[in-house]
């Protein structure tokens, strides 16, 4: 099978002081066309045999090598460099072959070349002393025949394009491998880097600190963690939106960077959290130094989407060798002393010290607690009593939850809901209370009981779930609670982010037919103007300000304000953490519809609640 012909480039030069031989050349290589073509056309008439493709040459004539440099020049500069040169030895009164030869692939190194020469010029060791002999030059004896000079025309011209073929293979190659390269580079980089800040982030972290921890070792030097965390900053972001956000993270970023030393490290470790490593620290008091200035570029004003903000953060720092020996142990140890401050109060530092970790551990046995607690079925619900002020009788009740632990007795809320919310074990923990509320107030009503209002207390992270309408639907149709029956208590906390979404919530449930409270109402801060736009039924009083009624004048003109404001708004009003005599005929002098607190009864276990229930019967209308 033959191969087919494929097209190359065809330019010949030829290079010779003598017209005859230019004639000769012409001849051979491009002899009168048409008359080739009627001969080939008739034989292919006469015997039927096509006839295969001519190779044709491209030649160009030149007497001098001189003139010759100026074509090639002028050839490549066009596009359409020469792909052979035949060259005649002797060229007076110019250049001779080999100067010629020589001048040629200075402007074109990919020239094939073809010597003509006779017995009587150069030896050859005379040639090999001034040309370098490789694959692109071939010697031609005189005299040469036409089939001599086709065979080497073709070869040439053939070896010419191959080389320029692999040559741009050679090139594509490289230009892959290269362009392969930066994008690993540029995976590489997104993999240690972070796209917001450009900071290194925490992949990287763990191996600029192990070299740094390399070096400290090595020279006997002290070497600072700090972790920062800032304060409340997604308020950032429900009010302005994350590009706001964002800005600001980039702004905090760059200030850490330009507050500490060129040897110092910046890295963003998560969402609102950077690391600083501060290698060479000679004193503690040089750290509480930097600590503070870091503090205070954080603090600096900025000017973002029109409105000046400014954020705070907490601060916690471990030391080499003090506080560890590894990078983990020491980051671990500069978050404990970070997350230390936040509890007690942002925008301050604080270095690690035993305590923290101690505190850490008990944080951590206590979710691990919570964890088997779900699965063991130890937690249990109490129930407290609300009760109509005005006749003394059962509305409702408050489901609480309390943790009966084996081999401890009980746990109460105080003690595990702050872990559970830090966890985010809060969501099974709240959908248990609601079921678990839900399936006991169905058992009071198949035994005959009174039908009550039951009122589950939901936490801001439980409200953020995407699924949290669905999932009260869900508990509703499992357990056959009546949807009217079914009360979720809301802090203000919760009402206030997001207030769009909020109320596409809220009234989801609302549709459910499930009443909505604000608990604690007093201490958050909503305005009039939201209260409206919520389809809330029942405002809760904080038990804070019942306390105060008799102390404090303030309390008992807020208290007062309170309640004319819900009867106001057509809401229910209910004060909690009702304690006195004196409490209670405060409330009811103002009108207060609703109340409960250990006045009337604490949280009882669910036997004790259906007892106190039977003796204290609900209003008809709670029944209904």
């Amino acid at each position: 099978m033959k191969t087919p012909f494929v097209r190359t480039n065809r330019r010949i030069l030829i290079i010779d002081d003598t017209p005859s031989i230019h004639l000769d050349f012409r001849k051979i290589l491009d002899p009168d066309a048409e008359i080739e073509q009627s001969l080939a056309g008739a034989e292919e008439a006469l015997f039927g045999i096509p006839q295969p493709e001519r190779l044709t040459f491209q030649l160009d004539s030149a007497y001098q090598g001189e003139e010759a440099l100026q074509l090639v020049k002028r050839a490549r500069a066009e596009g359409r460099p020469y792909a052979l040169a035949f060259i005649d030895m002797r060229m007076p009164p110019g250049w001779d072959g080999l100067e010629t030869i020589e001048q040629l692939w200075k402007v074109d190194c990919n020239l094939q070349i073809a010597l003509c020469t006779a017995y009587s010029d150069y030896s050859w060791e005379a040639m090999a002393e001034r040309l370098e002999f490789g694959d692109q030059l071939l010697v031609l004896k005189k005299p040469f025949d036409s089939l001599e000079i086709r065979q080497m025309a073709s070869a040439l011209t053939w070896k010419w394009q191959m080389a320029q073929d692999a040559a741009m293979k050679v090139l594509s190659l490289e230009q892959t491998i290269e362009a392969r390269v930066h994008e690993l580079l540029k995976v590489s980089h997104l993999l240690q880097y972070d796209v917001l800040t450009e900071l290194p982030n925490s992949t990287l972290l763990g191996d600029r600190l192990n070299q740094s921890l390399a070096l400290s070792r090595r020279h006997d030097k002290q070497l600072a963690v700090m972790f920062l965390g800032l304060d409340r900053f997604k308020r950032i972001n429900n009010a302005l939106g994350h590009p706001a956000g964002d800005e600001m993270l980039k702004r905090v970023g760059q200030n850490l960077v330009a507050t500490v030393r060129e040897s110092d490290s910046v890295f963003r470790y998560g969402s609102d959290e950077f690391v600083v490593i501060l290698a060479d620290i000679r004193h503690p008091q040089q750290t509480k130094g930097i600590a503070e200035k870091l503090l205070s570029a954080i603090r600096a004003p900025q000017h973002i989407a029109g409105h000046d903000l400014s954020v705070t953060a907490s601060l916690g720092i471990s030391i080499y060798p003090d506080d560890g020996l590894d990078a983990i142990a020491l980051i671990k140890k500069a978050e404990t002393a970070m997350r230390s401050v936040k509890e007690n109060g942002p925008n301050d530092f604080s270095f690690f010290i035993d305590e923290m970790n101690q505190l850490a551990r008990e944080q951590q046995s206590i979710e691990s607690g919570i964890r088997l607690a779900l699965e063991r079925n130890e937690f249990v619900l109490h129930y407290q009593p609300k009760m109509d002020l005005s006749s003394g009788q059962v509305v409702g009740a408050e489901a609480l939850i309390r943790w009966k632990k084996p081999g401890q007795g009980w746990v109460y809320p105080s003690d595990f809901i702050a872990v559970a919310e830090d966890s985010g074990l809060i969501v099974p923990l709240t959908k248990w209370v609601m079921a678990q509320a839900c399936r006991q107030a169905c058992l009071w009503q198949a035994a005959g009981l009174p039908k009550i209002c039951i009122s589950v207390n939901v936490s801001a992270i439980d409200f953020r779930q995407r699924d949290f309408v669905d999932s009260i639907e869900l508990i509703l149709k499992q357990t056959g609670m009546q949807p009217t029956l079914l009360e979720l208590e809301i802090t203000e906390g919760v009402l206030m982010q997001n207030v769009d979404a909020t109320v596409t919530a809220l009234n989801r449930i609302k549709a459910l037919g499930v009443r909505l409270a604000i608990d604690d109402f007093g201490t958050g801060y909503s305005s009039l103007s939201y209260l409206r736009r919520f389809p809330i039924d029942v405002l809760k009083i904080d038990q804070s300000f019942i306390r105060g009624l008799h102390r404090d004048s303030s309390d008992a003109a807020l208290v007062s304000a309170i309640i004319s404001l819900g009867k106001s708004l057509k809401l229910t009003v209910i004060a909690e953490g009702i304690e006195t005599l004196e409490q209670l005929e405060f409330l009811k002098s103002h009108d207060c519809e609703e109340g409960q607190g250990y006045y009337f009864c604490k949280a009882v276990a669910p036997d004790a609640f259906a007892h106190y229930l039977m003796l204290v019967k609900p209003l008809p209308s709670a029944q209904s």
